[in-house]
């Protein structure tokens, strides 16, 4: 099913990739949220990139997972970014000021 949740998640030396897909919502966000503890919370991660290019909808719960788990990177030294918002999503992040903040984008 196109809108079914997953996590996939690559560590690779010092990064992590955290690709997403599916509906990210009040039902799925915790499940993202753990994820990205994990992720986080493992020895030696210094960057983070969360890749939204096949979520087809986030909603305000997942805004708040994806800026959390900026917040606790942040709190942790690890850079942390968003790639691949594109459509709902991108109009989402964009509606609530977030769209730079996630992507690391310089504001206009």
């Amino acid at each position: 099913m196109l809108d079914e949740f997953a996590v996939r998640i690559d560590h690779r030396a010092e990064e992590a990739a955290v690709a997403v897909s599916g509906l990210v919502d009040l039902d799925s966000g915790n499940r993202l949220f753990d994820a990205l503890a994990d992720v986080l919370g493992r020895p030696g991660t210094r960057r983070v990139t969360v890749d939204l290019a096949e979520v087809t909808l986030l909603d305000a719960y997942g805004v708040g997972v994806l800026l959390a788990g900026r917040n606790r990177a942040r709190t942790a030294g690890v850079r942390f970014r968003v790639t691949n918002a594109e459509g709902i999503v991108r109009e989402v992040l964009q509606i609530v000021g977030l769209l730079d903040v996630l992507t690391n984008r310089p504001a206009p």
